[in-house]
């Protein structure tokens, strides 16, 4: 492709939220692509992993059909054993949701369903990618049964940033647990000195079912699998404390690692990065997904604006580097600062948790980052 030849398609390596998701974003602004994910679509629609997407999220999938999704209009944050909480409400943005949550499989399949009727997005799958090879006008993209692909850009949208890895010693257990008392349609964070631990509504039941997201070190994981159905239902009683609900019933828990890397260059030459492939953040606020679509969408915007692929993913780069860069900042500093004991930081965790709790424009401003993220 000659040096300002129109960008005609793309090919997007991963076809799970974040590939599909920006397939269709390029697709609203008339360029085409190519999705290719290993995986056939009925195991990527198989994982229950829960995602929740922040009220921006849904907006810039606002032509997609909602899949079975659970709203979140309040959000309570707390410390364990420390005064000051913080509650963000829907009436704090005129009533409207501040997000809600869908199972990645759900979610896989509303996406799939639309790209199916767009006739600028074709999806192939189960085919790996094996390499992929920049030259000065295109890349080629060689995949595992056979065929090359010559395209102006390859985006990546899968794995994680190989980046270099923040010390992650810490795990999360999740699962489904019964917690009596929550408000309906709530999310809350609560910060142990073990690391945050997350409730969230469901789209499979309504409360007492909540979603459980809670970090901790690997070996405190550990030890907690290993303890009687009762005893664990005891310490997610105490990190939880009396306020938000009584423990009633604890599934099976599983572990996940939070693996937590930030690459510094996004793009290389024609290929670029997004979502995972970009920054792979700790779970604290949710922000991982909803990072992965902002990263979408601007992408788009900047492959519709240019014709020269130069120019699109220099301008990409640009507009994401702030936004990025302080979600992975505010989500790596979040659980050391709260786990720790020092006495005089305990006290000013506190007092901020209380000012944003009875300052109602910093609350909304903290609001609208976790929604909106930085915005240009």
């Amino acid at each position: 492709m000659a040096a300002g030849a129109a960008i005609t398609a793309a090919a997007i390596l991963g076809g799970g939220p974040a590939g599909l998701a920006c397939a269709l974003l390029l697709a609203r602004r008339r360029l085409s692509s190519v999705v290719l994910d290993a995986r056939p679509l009925t195991q990527a629609q198989r994982q229950q992993r829960l995602l929740a997407l922040s009220r921006g999220s849904w907006q810039l999938l606002a032509l997609l059909p909602r899949p079975p999704c659970a709203p979140i209009r309040d959000v309570f944050v707390s410390s364990q054993g420390e005064f000051g909480t913080t509650h963000i409400s829907a009436t704090d943005f005129d009533g409207a949701e501040l997000g809600a949550t869908v199972f990645y499989g759900d979610l896989v399949a509303a996406l799939q369903q639309a790209a199916d009727r767009e006739p600028l997005i074709e999806v192939r799958r189960p085919v790996r990618v094996l390499e992929v090879q920049p030259t000065p006008d295109h890349v080629r993209v060689i995949c595992d049964d056979g065929t090359v692909l010559h395209t102006p850009v390859a985006i990546d949208a899968e794995g994680t940033a190989p980046a270099p890895e923040v010390d992650a010693r810490d795990v999360a257990l999740v699962g489904e647990v019964e917690v009596t008392g929550p408000a309906a349609a709530a999310a809350y964070e609560r910060f142990t000195r073990e690391g945050p631990l997350a409730l969230l509504p469901t789209p499979s039941g309504l409360p007492p079912r909540l979603a459980l997201i809670w970090c901790m070190p690997a070996p405190a994981a550990a030890r907690r699998l290993s303890l009687p159905a009762r005893a664990l239902q005891d310490e997610l009683q105490q990190a939880l404390g009396s306020r938000i609900g009584r423990v009633r019933a604890v599934d099976p828990l599983r572990t996940v690692a939070l693996p937590q890397r930030l690459r510094d260059q996004v793009i290389a030459h024609r290929w670029v990065a997004i979502g995972n492939a970009a920054q792979t953040l700790h779970p604290v606020a949710g922000q991982g997904f909803n990072l992965a679509l902002r990263d979408a969408a601007v992408l788009a915007d900047a492959m519709a604006q240019h014709n020269d692929i130069s120019q699109a993913l220099a301008q990409y780069a640009a507009r994401r580097r702030a936004d990025r860069r302080t979600i992975a900042t505010v989500t790596r500093w979040l659980p050391p600062l709260f786990s720790s004991r020092f006495v005089p930081l305990a006290i000013a965790r506190s007092a901020a948790l209380t000012a944003l709790h009875l300052a109602a424009p910093l609350r909304r401003q903290f609001g609208e980052l976790l929604m909106f993220g930085i915005r240009n």
